[in-house]
């Protein structure tokens, strides 16, 4: 089952981006900058299939952790790793070469780690500036408190022209309760909106990677135990693992002890 999303992890990715974007933006800026030049003494080839190969590696590396994030899991740590190297590792550097330049992955993980570093400047200053204010507001009583006290300075001293337009007259004491009322709601939103630009970013990041990165989850898929949810997964042409003292379905294949139903 789908875990929630978490606002916190959210705003720990929003705030990590930017760091890694700047790794990113310098790694691959610096390898194209040093292997094209090469390039025409055919040394810069094997330093830019490199660069190719870190860009997508990065590009994917990023992928997986908000595809995690979507469906509220921990991604498993060296899973791209282990499936990178094993592929590899069967491979001569000829066809190794050739895989990396032919891969549209690769050109695509450059153009991420160019533009990354701008939207990840974006992010962080929303991860930054959003929870800051609202807590800022959400202690306007106490900072008109102190200022009064040690500064004799009124920092609600504007009415904002509420006395204005609904006839009130309240003091600066009342208007810092209602800023403080503000910022509570402020507050309470700021969650959802962690977690509205936690999925604008992994949108974007999923839309260059090409595809919906895979996470290895940690839990196996549970065999279904209702006819309900059977026929509702087969109604989406789903494939269904069933327990066969539970449902026995006309086409099946046996699977040891389970039956896996296709539609």
């Amino acid at each position: 089952m789908m875990k929630k999303q978490s606002a916190y992890e959210a705003w720990k990715m929003l705030i990590l981006s930017l760091p890694k974007g700047i790794a990113a933006f310098v790694v691959i800026v610096a390898g194209l900058a040093i292997s094209l030049p090469l390039s025409a003494v055919l040394i810069g080839i094997p330093l830019l299939a490199f660069t190719l190969m870190l860009s997508r590696t990065i590009m994917l590396g990023e992928g997986d952790r908000v595809a995690a994030w979507l469906q509220g899991r921990k991604l498993s740590e060296h899973a791209n790793v282990t499936q990178s190297s094993s592929s590899s590792e069967h491979q001569s550097w000829r066809s190794w070469l050739a895989s990396i330049m032919k891969d549209g992955q690769s050109y695509r993980g450059i153009l991420f780690g160019l533009l990354q570093l701008p939207i990840s400047v974006l992010m962080f200053t929303f991860a930054i500036v959003l929870p800051v204010t609202a807590l800022a507001v959400l202690l306007s009583p106490a900072a008109y408190e102190v200022s009064m006290r040690l500064f004799a300075f009124d920092l609600f001293a504007d009415d904002w022209r509420l006395n204005h337009l609904f006839n009130w007259s309240l003091t600066s004491a009342e208007r810092s309760w209602i800023a403080g009322g503000v910022g509570l709601v402020f507050t309470v939103l700021v969650p959802f909106m962690l977690k509205g630009l936690g999925r604008w970013y992994s949108a974007w990041i999923v839309s260059i990677a090409g595809h919906e990165p895979a996470v290895q989850v940690a839990e196996q898929a549970k065999p279904v135990r209702s006819r309900e949810m059977y026929e509702y997964l087969m109604s989406l042409g789903e494939e269904v693992e069933v327990d066969q003292s539970v449902l026995r379905p006309v086409r099946a294949e046996n699977d040891g002890d389970k039956l896996i139903v296709r539609a």
